[in-house]
Order: C-alpha cells, then structure tokens, then sequence
C-alpha cells in the first residue's frame, strides 16, 4: 500500500493491530473492520504527509515535546521493571495500616444536591416562583443555571462539609429530605436554588471498604521508597556535577 511517497507494508499493518489494546482485537474480525482500519492508518499518513509538507515535522518547540513524550515513556519502562514483584502489598500490611489509621477512614456525612445558579436575583426568583408551581428542577437547570453542572441537570453529586463555600454548605445541609428545595442562597457565583437528592449519614468505612484505597497507599509508598533508594545509586554510580555559582545566579532571577 502507498500512500504518497509512503509505503504501508503488510508486516507494519500487522504491527498497528498488534498495538491496539486487548479488547478492541476481537473487532478486527468483524466484517469490514480491517479495510476500516487500514482506511484509518491511510488517514494518518495523509496528515503526517501534508505535516511534514508545511515543516511542522522541523518545527522545534513540536520536536521538543516528542523528545519529552520519548523521555517519559523510556523512565517510565524503566520503572515498570524496577517495582515489578518489589511493590506487592500483602494482606497482613492492609489490616495492620486499617488498624493504626482507622480514623483516616471514617466518612463525615454527605450529601447529594443539584442547584441552579444564575446571575441576577430576579432571575433566582422567577426559577423559584415557576418550581413552586411544579415546574422540573431538571429542565430548569439545563435551561438557566449557568453553573458548569447545567448539562448534568444540576447535579454536583455528594458534597461534604468544609468543601464548599459557607453560605452553600449552610443552606444545603440544612435541607431535611429529598426533594426539599431551599431559599435564593447569594454566594460570589451567583444567586442559587438548591435541591436536596439524598443524603448519606457518617460511618466508618470497614476494612473490605477500605481495602483497595489502602492498598494503593501502601504501593505508592513502597514505590517512593524503592525510587528513593534507587536514585542514591545512581547519584554514586553515575558523576553528578552542580555549578553552584551558577545554579545560585539562577535562583535569584
């Protein structure tokens, strides 16, 4: 196959299906999947062709991030082999770790609300008078709220305490049931009115909750370690040379 002065060969064809993830092969065997694919790969050629055309494959601050986007996938190969059967995390770590932290795992109460924002309060008041008349919140929200969230409906999923601002937490928190909707709350965003969806009591997480989060503590930690300890071996066996006067120079820019 050619595609310009590109040349698209059975054994590069193979190598592109080889990297394609695991559960995207069985496609392949799809009618018409293969011919799309290659459709697919001749698309790419054209594009690089009419790149390398107009000398974006030259241009340097492009080159630069290839050599970075090199750089990090070579570390990150390299890394892959340094943790691989050093970061396993065994059952005796995770319940000595719930055991010794077990208030790091205990959920303070939180709640599920959607809010319609807007800017001016006699906006706010007509979204409030037309939800007193029975109008959907939903409909309302996609339609007027100016909030990110509008797409959603309003949603801004579970909230906790201390993680939104005071005048919203105050209003929010203090709807009792689903379905409760609150007064014109001003905060600097807006003038919202927000709906309570459901609410989820404080508990403390058990240990099969909490397993998996423990777990990917714990790696990360002996992934730190194993790295730290790695990289003094390097620093002996490789020479590191500083220009201190010139590093301070740098530093005071």
């Amino acid at each position: 196959m050619r595609v310009g002065d590109r040349v698209i060969t059975r054994e590069q064809f193979h190598r592109e299906m080889d990297q394609l993830p695991q559960f995207l092969k069985p496609l392949l065997l799809e009618e018409g999947k293969k011919r799309e694919f290659l459709n697919n790969l001749i698309d790419r050629e054209l594009l690089l062709l009419e790149a390398s055309k107009r000398g974006l494959d030259k241009d340097e601050e492009i080159l630069n991030k290839v050599e970075r986007f090199k750089k990090g996938l070579i570390i990150e190969a390299l890394l892959q082999d340094l943790f691989r059967g050093k970061d396993e995390v065994k059952e005796e770590e995770i319940e000595e770790y719930y055991r010794e932290h077990k208030k790091d795992f205990f959920v303070g109460e939180r709640i599920r609300v959607r809010h319609i924002v807007v800017r001016t309060l006699e906006e706010a008041r007509e979204i409030k008078r037309r939800l007193e008349e029975g109008e959907d919140f939903v409909t309302l929200a996609k339609k007027y709220s100016i909030s990110p969230a509008a797409r959603k409906g309003g949603d801004l999923g579970y909230i906790e305490r201390g993680k939104v601002g005071k005048e919203f937490e105050k209003a929010a928190f203090a709807l009792k049931n689903p379905g409760d909707i609150s007064d014109i709350v001003k905060t600097s965003f807006g003038y919202h009115i927000i709906r309570l969806e459901d609410r989820k009591e404080p508990h403390q997480k058990t240990l099969d909750e909490a397993r998996e989060e423990i777990r990917k503590i714990l790696r990360e930690k002996k992934r730190e370690r194993i790295l730290k300890d790695y990289l003094a071996k390097l620093r002996e066996k490789y020479r590191v040379v500083i220009n201190e006067s010139l590093l301070e120079k740098e530093l005071k820019k």
